[in-house]
């Protein structure tokens, strides 16, 4: 599981075509009140070859685990006999669901960027990746 208790996410792009998926959490910039030095990059959680999606546009005090053997029922047809995997967001102790083949989850300092505009874009770090 991973935890992101200081940072809040919005769900910021997604693309149909590619069943893609970002949720950010954006960069703050030092003349912000608010500034701290943990939110000077974004945090994207990149979801690829999405097939379901159970989850609010903005998520605070983010967690994500991506299960193993006790994936809920309703998701077991996605699942079965593939390569598929089932994540599942904690906030607000609130649970929301999405299914994808892979998760990614990387820091970087794009202003107006995504890997959905220019997927040459390379995060500055990997923080996870389900693959």
């Amino acid at each position: 599981m991973i935890e992101f208790n200081n940072r809040d996410f919005k769900m910021w792009a997604y693309i149909v075509s590619h069943s893609f998926l970002i949720l950010r959490s954006p960069l703050k910039f030092p003349d912000q009140d608010d500034f701290d030095e943990s939110q000077s990059y974004n945090i994207d959680i990149e979801f690829t070859d999405v097939i379901y999606v159970d989850a609010p546009t903005d998520l605070e005090r983010l967690q994500i685990e991506e299960l193993g053997s006790e994936i809920p029922e309703k998701f077991q047809a996605y699942v079965k006999g593939s390569e598929y995997k089932v994540f599942e967001l904690t906030s607000n102790a609130r649970r929301y669901y999405i299914v994808a083949w892979n998760c990614t989850i990387g820091t970087n300092n794009w202003i107006a960027e995504d890997r959905i505009s220019n997927m040459n874009l390379r995060h500055d770090q990997i923080l996870a990746s389900s693959s």
